[in-house]
């Protein structure tokens, strides 16, 4: 046991070598537990401590302050706080635990590298199917090859959804953590007569291109491509079309059924209401708040996260913005030490091309030029698009639509899994892709709207 009131034995010595090379221990965070891989080496005449958190696929993270006093191994964690742990006889056990403030959490590191097997995904799809696979090729702006699986039923045909990514490089199924939700839905949707095309990225899996300066409306211009891929498809031209789009894939679905008279509907899961910097500003508040952070320095940081976001919409996309100031506005704003200290690294970010044209787009002008059937569903514990204040400015945009709904689904994460916290490091730890409420609420909602065609 941790003898956290007793101090260090000095009766015997723990070499550091003894404790060189790799750990490994479960914590919990808000009641998951969290594979820890620790690597200790020594440089010099100094203790170095690496983590790695494999479950979550991120690693690298220096631990600070590691020292060795007799057979006690103290370090730091910026996130979990300082660690102090005894090691057993054999050297082969750590008994210890983090503290930071009032939170305790226990970690009993074993020697040894950590046991990491397949993450379990009961939901990824199996054979046999049940309907008919086809892969595809759509011809983008530039001579830019997409590739993509279409899937549609044999027969009894109601319409046909293309599914747009969220942010970032994705592949078909936005696979993230060995999910594959987009595959998960495309499975579920064409077992239910629905026919559903998901393509890779530019730039990603078997699709062509590069991803260097693409821009929001790169992306939609592939997308309204693949659009029209879809109208020309012998076997789908009788049939409505229309999008389902995830987080800013939300963004792009809305961009699009403004833009084009020939989107059928629009299914906006976890898409933003708000505009991005919005989005982020809500969203960095309601973080510190739930860390403890006092409201007086949440509504600083808030204050300096809309200026900072506001600027950058308003500059040019190629006019760069430094550190120094991201750190002013930081300053005038009130900021804390924390948003000052981070400032310098997130200027790489702040000056992307696609960063800085969804900074510009604004979710109210185009949904207010939408006429096709809008369902806009969200998860209650998602942090990454805060569900209340993102379906309250979807509805108001669409206070006049004469189809739309919103739902804010319970125990629901960004993600749409059934979650405990619905904090990002919950995601690789959850079995579950795609939760079944979610699943078929998509589908009833679509059910009614389009009858089965071709029996």
């Amino acid at each position: 046991m941790y003898r956290s009131e007793q101090s260090p034995r000095h009766d015997r010595d723990v070499s550091p070598c003894a404790l060189l090379g790799y750990w490994h221990g479960q914590v919990s965070v808000s009641g998951s537990a969290i594979l820890i891989r620790l690597r200790i080496e020594q440089v010099e005449s100094e203790l170095r401590i690496t983590a790695d958190f494999p479950q979550q696929g991120r690693g690298g993270f220096v631990f600070t302050e590691a020292s060795r006093v007799g057979d006690v191994l103290s370090f730091t964690s910026r996130s979990l706080g300082r660690y102090r742990g005894v090691v057993d006889a054999g050297g082969q056990r750590i008994d210890g635990e983090f503290v930071d403030g009032d939170q305790r959490r226990a970690l009993i590191l074993h020697a040894g590298d950590a046991p990491i097997s397949a993450p379990m995904r009961p939901q990824t799809p199996r054979a046999p199917f049940g309907y008919a696979i086809e892969a595809v090729s759509v011809e983008a702006p530039g001579g830019v090859r997409l590739a993509g699986t279409l899937t549609r039923p044999h027969r009894g045909l109601r319409a046909t959804a293309l599914l747009i990514n969220g942010s970032g490089a994705l592949d078909r199924d936005e696979t993230v953590f060995g999910h594959k939700p987009f595959w998960v839905l495309a499975d579920h949707l064409s077992r239910h007569g629905y026919a559903v095309l998901r393509l890779d990225d530019r730039g990603v899996g078997e699709s062509g291109g590069h991803r260097h300066g693409i821009t929001l409306a790169d992306e939609a211009d592939d997308l309204s491509a693949a659009l029209d891929y879809l109208h020309t498809h012998a076997a789908l031209r009788a049939a409505p079309i229309g999008l389902i789009g995830h987080s800013m894939g939300g963004a792009l679905g809305q961009w699009l059924t403004a833009r084009r008279d020939d989107v059928a509907f629009l299914v906006s899961l976890a898409g933003p209401g708000l505009r991005l910097g919005e989005v982020l500003a809500v969203r960095e508040g309601e973080t510190l708040a739930r860390m403890g952070t006092d409201a007086a320095a949440v509504a600083r940081h808030v204050a300096f996260a809309r200026a900072l976001f506001r600027e950058l919409a308003e500059r040019a996309v190629d006019a760069p913005i430094d550190g120094e100031h991201v750190l002013q506005i930081a300053l005038a704003h009130g900021a804390d030490a924390t948003a000052q200290a981070n400032a310098a690294d997130w200027i790489a970010r702040y000056n992307e091309a696609w960063f800085r044209s969804a900074l510009r787009y604004d979710p109210a002008r185009c949904l207010g030029d939408i006429r096709a059937p809008v369902l806009a569903l969200n998860g209650a514990r998602d942090v990454q698009v805060p569900a209340r204040a993102n379906l309250d400015a979807i509805a108001q945009a669409l206070a006049h639509h004469a189809d739309f709904e919103t739902d804010e689904l319970d125990g629901l994460n960004h993600l749409f899994q059934t979650c405990t916290t619905g904090e990002a490091y919950e995601y690789p730890i959850i079995e579950e892709t795609f939760a079944p409420l979610a699943l078929e609420r998509i589908r009833a909602w679509l059910d009614r709207r389009f009858a089965p065609r071709g029996e």
